[in-house]
């Protein structure tokens, strides 16, 4: 028990470095647009890029315009932006869709998807509910008092 706490522990740490020192964050699929290659429910590591490093075929996720949900589609097209040399525009098409997006997004970075788990979502959505934080923490505390706990072989030693 203790040992599985303390690889979740180091993953954990391991991911909080990783993600500060390379800009990386965790998204989840909750629509069915860029099926089948990452359905509802499968979570993506994404980085975020300068505009400028995207090329057509990448996934990435942009801000919706008037909307605070962003967007993560393939890119099917990439311009530059007359007068701005870090923004360019973007064309995204959902892989289940048949017609790209209605409007270009115009972005100086986005957010670039560097592998996807299918299902691995619905892990992470639950894992972020008060009830699995609260167990999780009490799972840590159990196991961490077990291990303080004064055993038989200690008390002897001591004497």
């Amino acid at each position: 028990m203790i040992t599985v706490l303390g690889i979740v522990g180091v993953a954990t740490v391991v991911w909080l470095a990783a993600s500060a020192a390379l800009g990386l964050s965790i998204i989840v699929f909750v629509t069915g647009s860029m099926s089948p290659t990452m359905p509802t429910g499968a979570a993506a590591v994404v980085q975020e890029v300068p505009a400028s490093r995207l090329v057509v075929g990448d996934v990435v996720t942009v801000p919706r315009p008037n909307s605070a949900t962003p967007v993560t589609h393939r890119v099917v097209e990439v311009a530059s932006v007359p007068g701005d040399d870090r923004s360019r525009s973007l064309v995204l098409r959902g892989d289940a869709n048949s017609i790209d997006d209605p409007d270009p997004y115009v972005v100086d970075e986005a957010r670039r998807v560097v592998v996807a788990a299918p299902g691995v979502g619905w892990v992470v959505i639950a894992a972020k509910t008060p009830a699995a934080m609260v167990a999780f923490s009490l799972i840590v505390a159990a196991a961490i008092a077990w291990a303080l706990w004064p055993g038989e072989r200690r008390r002897e030693t001591a004497s």
